[in-house]
């Protein structure tokens, strides 16, 4: 099979007892554009890793231009041929565009790096890819989507064979996305094989000249591209998870869905907690929604969609042009979270170890900073009180420590996310933003935080909550909101709720 770059035979890859993949046959072509499709969780990343020698695989054969590896590493990924593009960035902010593309081999005179030679050839680079981009300047001083592109230059930079992509699209607008566009077609006539990960059909469809679905780790269809559309490819992603939730109990009154949830009762009021009226800011228009005290609505939409944009705003993180918000019928226009902390908002961000935790605190430091920022400027902090609180949420959301004494960073993902959690309980507040509030926690611990959030709202509290898992937004959520380029598309109802045309949706496709 002299038009094959890259072929896996048989991969299998499990963590700690959970099948990622599972008996994987795949076949990458010379000169093709592969896009890997598959929900969250469908194991696209698990695979990317282990081609490139991050993960190992448990059994199977990764073969490049006919030739098995062996062994695998990142270092003889590369030497294979084959360039990666991560989820996330990991460029070095504090050096140079130049200095980052060329990190892995900087040119040398005379021993020592030649950092003339070495700006020239990335300004050469960046000039024949089209990009206004100063190879001089440090990383820190670009923006997200500038940062992107010089992600994907320096692996462009490598003349790969294999070029692996892995939504290298999330912080790209739609000229960057031309740009790399641009590159994946140069590398294509290069006789390269490159392996596209997005979300975002559309793109999906436009750039790839085959398509191949995985779900649940399994193979499950290859095909030209132009035998898909986007209906028949969501299908092929979502299997039986697309199907209609009519099994779910659903009691319409006042025209607030009342879910039942085993742990407790749940009752939906019928005032209003928050109402948001043509919110417009940088990147949204036109938002108008309302959240019921004890009602989780749920948001969903890809990178970019806005939706992080409005929760940041609603916890006085982001600016507003224009436009109402009401909390508990007041109007509201915070300038800073603490703002938002007294009039009863919480928020969960998706990055908890940047945003929403101190790591060189203890867990009861952690518990108690919030409470303490309600208080007037220069009150005494209550130590025992916060104590005896951290007690007994240690106790209620079972977070696993010897003690409330040790420093958060100390605990897994799960319970310094239960953490996270808890320091909004003890501050009492009414709404609670959640932003990937399961993301980087394991099953069992995902399990818990689920059936915890849905008993938040069974005590009345308001939940405004979004997750890149749209089967675990079905599940929580009384209602759903879809979000694209800003603006809402849709409202979702419980009796409506139908995996495929939200995963539609989000990629601005509706049927």
């Amino acid at each position: 099979m002299e038009n094959v770059a890259l072929q896996l035979n048989h991969i299998y890859k499990s963590f700690g007892g959970v099948h990622a993949l599972t008996d994987m046959d795949l076949t990458f072509k010379k000169g093709e554009i592969t896009g890997l499709c598959g929900s969250n969780g469908a194991g696209k990343s698990t695979l990317l890793n282990i081609i490139f020698g991050v993960y190992e695989q448990d059994k199977g054969e990764i073969y490049v231009d006919g030739k098995e590896l062996k062994k695998n590493s990142p270092i003889i990924a590369q030497e294979s041929g084959m360039s990666i593009i991560f989820q996330h960035r990991r460029l070095m902010k504090h050096m140079t565009v130049a200095e980052n593309i060329f990190i892995d081999k900087m040119p040398k005179k005379g021993g020592k790096i030649d950092f003339a030679k070495m700006e020239a050839d990335a300004r050469s680079l960046l000039e024949e890819l089209e990009l206004d981009i100063d190879p001089k300047v440090n990383v820190s001083e670009l923006t997200t989507e500038e940062s992107q592109l010089v992600e994907i230059v320096k692996a462009y930079a490598k003349n790969p064979s294999i070029f692996l992509m892995d939504e290298p699209t999330s912080a790209l607008r739609q000229h960057g996305v031309e740009m790399m566009f641009s590159i994946m077609r140069k590398l294509k006539e290069k006789g390269a094989a490159v392996v596209f990960i997005s979300h975002r059909l559309k793109e999906v469809l436009d750039i790839c000249d085959n398509i191949t679905v995985i779900k649940d780790g399994t193979f499950v269809v290859t095909d030209k591209t132009e035998n898909f559309t986007a209906s028949s490819l969501v299908d092929a992603m979502s299997g039986d998870i697309g199907k209609k939730m009519d099994d779910v109990l659903k009691n319409a009154e006042g025209g607030i869905i009342k879910q039942d949830i085993p742990l407790a009762d749940r009752i939906v009021e019928d005032e209003l907690l928050v109402e948001v009226t043509d919110l417009v800011t940088d990147e949204v228009s036109d938002f108008n929604f309302q959240v019921h005290p004890g009602e989780i609505v749920g948001f969903v939409g890809l990178g970019g969609s806005g939706v992080q944009n409005v929760f940041d705003h609603l916890f006085g993180m982001e600016p507003r042009t224009s436009g109402s918000i009401k909390v508990k019928g007041k109007e509201v226009n915070f300038k800073n979270p603490i703002q938002a902390i007294r009039a009863g908002v919480g928020y969960v961000p998706e990055d908890r170890q940047l945003y929403g935790e101190f790591l060189d605190m203890t867990i009861q430091d952690n518990i108690g900073i919030t409470k303490g920022q309600k208080n007037p400027y220069f009150s005494k902090i209550k130590a025992a009180a916060e104590k005896v609180a951290t007690n007994e949420y240690i106790q209620t959301l079972g977070i696993k420590t010897p003690s409330g004494d040790v420093h958060i960073s100390s605990l897994s993902g799960g319970n310094q996310q239960k953490a996270i959690i808890a320091k909004w309980l003890y501050s009492d507040v009414d709404l609670f933003i959640l932003n990937e509030p399961t993301a980087g926690i394991d099953v069992a611990a995902k399990t818990e935080m689920i059936e915890f959030i849905k008993k938040l709202s069974c005590e009345g509290k308001g939940i405004l909550y979004t997750t890149s898992y749209i089967t675990e937004l079905i599940d929580v959520s009384d209602r759903i909101f879809v979000v694209y380029k800003g603006k809402i598309l849709r409202e979702y109802q419980k009796s409506e709720f139908d995996y495929n045309r939200i995963f539609l949706g989000i990629n601005g496709i509706e049927e």
